[in-house]
């Protein structure tokens, strides 16, 4: 059947007469003949779709394992996720993705609400990470920053109407023997649940000191007590003691202990201290003292006013944590501080974030406050934890019982081998396990050494060698002008075990180009 009428023999002979001829002709059905066969450009005919130029495509051959990432398992493209925040656009097909690791927790798609950022520097995972606090507010869920040394999030926290403690000498104080305020939210609670959380309050302030102690003694360079690394077996059970007495004493006070107060006990002497220091003669008033005079020397430290620990650590906590907002422990008046100064504050914050978020959910079971779930960002995290083994104990268990907590976290490094400097393989595999229980993996630019030795070797992490070179190029800078950025800025890999990795490209909304994403802020004049 032909679509088409044919010329009169005794129309004109002009190509241009006889086209316009054709494409005025109504169309008549000619069942006499077939169908002619469709050129590859189409037919010139109105509604034909002719196309006077076709666009070529490459060709190349290659296995299914290496075509444009591999046909293998599926031959068709895996659908994007589209539960959670709004992270940047799919480098493959354009299309958008989501992903946070509470909303893909709760929509199943993995079984830990965690996620671990690395990249090198000034590629943008401050900007992803700010992402996520936006995104998560809106979703309802507070997101907590214990450590922001920048700062990174102390404005995007603030334009939310959220809690910006600043801490620095002469700016604010936090009270190591009152972590999370768990003092006051003792007094709201009564029966087993005050118990428990007393339980909870007491081994918290004691670990807490510990580890302030011992980053206060591993600085003393040129000491003569330089080799006394940390704090010892009996110290710690006089402690332990000591921080229990103490609440015997001081729990129904309006306000919690300092720790002059924890000083002034041990100095006093109590009987219950004196058995835990000498248990075969607690009357003896020398042994005693000589038992407790590093302690007391120390704590003395930190409780004086006037010394770089006592200025932040000597007093009641300036601002309260308020978990029904967003919160920042803006520290960045610290940056220029000592290690140990800024190890001290960071364990500290890390501490009480998780005593305010467990407190938090101590009053939501006895239906004094309503329920809510937090994602705590761990920016700097290499730091924390290079200040104590203690830091990786804690960190080790929250990546263990996140989901018992109602609480996803986002941990930040710069790359996977600030993970594995710490003093003993043992805290190595422990912090390597950090980024093994990470379900979402977010990788941004990255060297080769850095994927095939740590990431695919030390963590076995199954990253492809096109995702590699991938990750790689992004590393290197555009050109050698001054304000050169490197390939990847804004790019990231999104990993979900062994999975293609997702490359996205983070596109900054108007509201995030306002100032609050400017890292280098201090810069401009």
């Amino acid at each position: 059947m032909r679509l088409f009428r044919k010329p009169d023999s005794a129309a004109s002979s002009d190509p241009v007469e006889r086209m316009e001829a054709l494409l005025e002709a109504p169309l008549r059905a000619e069942t006499d003949r077939p169908y002619p066969p469709i050129p590859w450009r189409g037919r010139r005919i109105r509604g034909g779709g002719y196309a006077s130029l076709m666009p070529t495509v490459d060709e190349f051959f290659g296995t299914s394992s290496q075509v444009c990432g591999g046909f293998w398992p599926f031959g068709t493209d895996m659908a994007l996720p589209v539960e959670g925040v709004p992270v940047g656009r799919s480098l493959a097909t354009g299309a958008g993705v989501c992903c946070d690791p509470i909303s893909w927790f709760k929509a199943g798609i993995i079984k830990q609400p965690s996620m671990f950022l690395l990249g090198l520097p000034a590629i943008g995972k401050s900007t992803f990470v700010r992402r996520q606090v936006l995104g998560l507010s809106a979703l309802g869920m507070n997101a907590i920053i214990p450590g922001d040394l920048k700062p990174d999030y102390a404005s995007l926290v603030g334009m939310l109407g959220g809690q910006v403690i600043r801490l620095g000498a002469g700016i604010g104080v936090v009270n190591p023997l009152d972590p999370g305020d768990l003092h006051y939210a003792l007094q709201r609670l009564d029966g087993k649940a005050r118990k428990d959380l007393a339980d909870y309050y007491n081994d918290t302030r004691c670990a807490l000191m510990e580890v302030l102690l011992t980053i206060m003694r591993t600085g003393r360079e040129s000491d003569a007590d330089a080799g006394q690394r940390g704090v010892t077996a009996r110290e710690s059970d006089i402690l332990s003691v000591a921080v229990r007495v103490l609440y015997e004493r001081c729990g129904g006070d309006p306000q919690p202990p300092v720790v002059a107060d924890l000083r002034d006990l041990l100095a006093s002497g109590p009987r219950e201290v004196r058995e835990a220091a000498v248990y075969d003669d607690p009357g003896n008033d020398e042994l005693y003292a000589a038992q407790v005079r590093g302690l007391l020397a120390d704590l003395h430290g930190f409780a004086n006013r006037m010394t770089k620990f006592g200025r932040l650590f000597g007093e009641q906590t300036t601002a309260r944590i308020d978990l029904s907002r967003p919160v920042d422990f803006d520290i960045s008046a610290l940056a220029q501080s000592g290690d140990d100064v800024v190890a001290a504050v960071l364990a500290t914050t890390w501490t009480s974030a998780f005593a305010a978020k467990n407190a938090a959910d101590t009053l939501a079971e006895a239906g004094l406050q309503p329920p809510r779930n937090h994602v705590i960002i761990m920016d700097e995290m290499h730091r924390a934890l290079r200040a104590s083994p203690l830091m990786v104990e804690k960190l080790d268990l929250l990546t263990r019982l996140n989901r018992q907590w109602g609480v996803g976290q986002i941990m930040i490094t710069h790359t996977f081998k600030d993970l594995m400097c710490m003093e003993t393989a043992a805290q190595n595999t422990k912090a390597r396990g950090f980024v093994e229980r990470s379900e979402i993996k977010v990788l941004g630019a990255l060297s080769r050494v850095e994927v095939d030795r740590y990431l695919r070797g030390e963590c076995g992490l199954p990253v492809s060698r096109r995702e590699e070179d991938m990750l790689e190029d992004w590393a290197t800078p555009v050109n050698f002008g001054s304000d050169a950025s490197h390939k990847g800025l804004g790019r990231f890999l999104i990993k979900l075990g062994g999975l293609p990795g997702i490359p996205i490209n983070v596109e900054m909304c108007p509201l995030e180009k306002t100032g609050f994403n400017d890292t280098n802020l201090k810069w401009h004049e």
